[in-house]
């Protein structure tokens, strides 16, 4: 049995006003409201599933309770603080159906010892400090061991007067032998320097955080009574689901495409991020397409109104500033109240779909895709995220090289394919790899099923570009030299390296006039070679054979009268 909060706990009509009888017996203790004589039962359960949309998440939590016949008030603790209570919905199955009463929640303030925390963090700071004193050791005896060389040194060249002097070769012998232990000496001692500098480094750290841990911090959470009514003892199966804020989810994409095959393997991922204050441990894990924080609401048009402006009396400005803040007071709460709209049971309402994935299942509904992740999965609380597999597809696909010489002389690979999933593929980050090697870093806009996918897959070095300027000719136009023709020419030469054909798209452009007394003449390319826009830009196909070279040529004039000044020239 399913009920939302809040009604009215049944048998609160005895307490009407002016019922003098039922409060006479309330008086002498004879009668009391059935709600004051319900069992207080705590309810153990765990987190089940989760569905985790693009600015929150749905918490499902099942457990079991044995309950007596009668009222009772289940009491589900220490959940999240900042779960929406409009969002909650229970159930309760059992050998008979049970009646829910009344579905409440409220704040608690624990004060939370951090004892533990402190100890751990004193033990690690011990054991540093151990450490150190160990190194400190060693380095004492680096110490020692450089002054007995030293010594050792003096006594071999001061030696007494009746000691026979020492042979060139026997000096050598020690300065060699001195300069070996000193070597491994100084080494040692680096090293020494370093472990020490670096354990320095983390007591300090340690310290820091010791100092900032209060002896105390206050929890926050929230508390759900449940009020219900048995019929008979039984044992329910029990559900409890609500929404939290702090959770989000975004794709993310590995693109492989092999040149030899012409297949892309397109691996789709989701990076999770929840904060929500409690772990998803072992949890079945679902993610949503749905944008609840839209609403669900058809937007409403007000009136367009077109009139003539009128000047406002100028505000005093007391009185202006009052009227700023009740503005954004106004838009503020509306904001507040619009972002976290309760999910309905129309949100979660899909249609299983025929597709099936390695790793996730795909349900569309009537407005979005739900990917069922088919490992169960663990997400704790935190800053970081987590990534799960959605979906691996392959495509058969076709190479596109292009080029803008103007701006880099590079040759682009670009991966056409079609989406013939039947969910969509949103807008994300994605990694390109060519032939088994990272080529790129960029994204994927959103496609919808059915529709091309079109990835850059970054510059291949295979094919040379050089792009330069071969002339720029001014002359004098008009029988008495009025005005002005310059006339230009680049020169774009592309050699194909690659043992095999391949087509490329040269994108151009020819200068476009924005006044009818400066002409643009284009000479090169011809118009039957291009594929011109009205703006001027144009695509121009370029077929290389294996190893071949072209030159690709660019020919314009501009011609103006001397008294006009002309921009955008080079």
């Amino acid at each position: 049995m399913l009920r939302k909060l809040s009604e009215p706990p049944l048998g609160a009509f005895f307490f009407k006003s002016g019922n003098a009888i039922a409060m006479a017996l309330m008086t002498a203790g004879l009668l009391l409201p059935r709600w004051a004589q319900a069992e207080v039962i705590p309810v153990s359960s765990s987190i089940g599933q989760v569905t985790v949309f693009s600015d929150r998440a749905l918490v499902k939590r099942d457990g079991q309770q044995q309950v007596p016949a009668g009222e009772h008030e289940l009491v589900f603790k220490d959940l999240p603080y900042w779960l929406d209570h409009r969002s909650l919905q229970f159930n309760a199955k059992g050998k008979q159906s049970v009646r829910i009463l009344d579905i409440s929640s409220r704040d608690d303030f624990q004060a939370s010892s951090q004892q533990e925390r402190i100890a751990e963090l004193d033990r690690q700071i011990k054991e540093i400090e151990n450490q150190l004193a160990q190194l400190a050791d060693q380095g004492k005896l680096l110490l020692n061991k450089s002054n007995y060389l030293e010594a050792y040194q003096k006594g071999s060249v001061q030696q007494g007067k009746d000691a026979p002097r020492l042979s060139t070769t026997e000096l050598l012998e020690i300065m060699n032998f001195s300069k070996t232990i000193l070597a491994e000496i100084h080494t040692a001692q680096r090293e020494l320097d370093n472990k020490m500098a670096q354990l320095q480094s983390e007591l300090a750290a340690l310290q820091e955080k010791r100092g900032q841990i209060p002896q105390e911090e206050t929890v926050r959470s929230k508390t759900v009574v449940v009020q219900l009514d048995a019929p008979m003892a039984d044992k329910l199966d029990l559900s409890l689901s609500y929404v939290v804020p702090g959770a989000s989810w975004w794709p993310n994409y590995d693109a492989s495409f092999d040149s030899s095959s012409n297949m892309l393997k397109l691996s789709y991922y989701a990076q999770i991020s929840q904060q929500t204050g409690e772990d998803w441990n072992n949890v079945k894990l679902v993610l949503s397409t749905a944008q609840p924080m839209i609403g669900a609401v058809l937007p409403e048009l007000d009136p367009w109104l077109v009139d003539i402006r009128v000047p406002r009396p100028e505000m005093p400005a007391p009185a202006a500033l009052a009227r700023r803040k009740a503005l954004q007071a106004m838009s503020d709460q509306r904001r507040s109240s619009e972002s976290f709209e309760p999910l309905t049971g129309a949100t979660m309402e899909r249609v299983q779909a025929d597709a099936s994935f390695n790793t996730s299942t795909a349900e569309r509904g009537l407005t979005n895709t739900v990917f069922n992740i088919e490992k169960m999965a663990t997400v704790p609380t935190g800053p970081e995220d987590k990534k799960v597999a959605i979906s691996v597809s392959e495509f058969k696909a076709g190479q596109t090289y292009q080029l803008v010489p103007a701006l880099q002389e590079a040759v682009f690979l670009t991966v056409k394919a079609t989406n013939s999933n039947d969910y969509p593929l949103l807008q994300g980050d994605l990694n390109a790899f060519l032939d088994g090697q990272l080529i790129a870093s960029s994204n994927i806009k959103t496609v919808f099923p059915g529709e091309p996918i079109e990835l850059a897959m970054g510059t291949d070095e295979s094919i040379s570009v050089k792009r330069e300027p071969l002339k720029r000719f001014t002359e004098s136009t008009g029988l008495t030299g009025s005005g002005k023709r310059i006339s230009y020419e680049y020169q774009t030469v592309i050699q194909n390296n690659r043992d095999q054909a391949v087509e490329l798209v040269l994108h151009d452009r020819f200068p476009l006039s924005r006044n009818e007394k400066i002409e643009i003449r284009r000479i090169s390319p011809s118009d039957k070679e291009i594929t011109l826009k009205e703006d001027g830009r144009y695509e121009q196909s370029v077929k290389l054979a294996p190893k071949e070279k072209k030159t690709v040529v660019q020919k314009f004039s501009v011609a103006y009268p001397n008294e006009v000044d002309v921009t955008g020239l080079p």
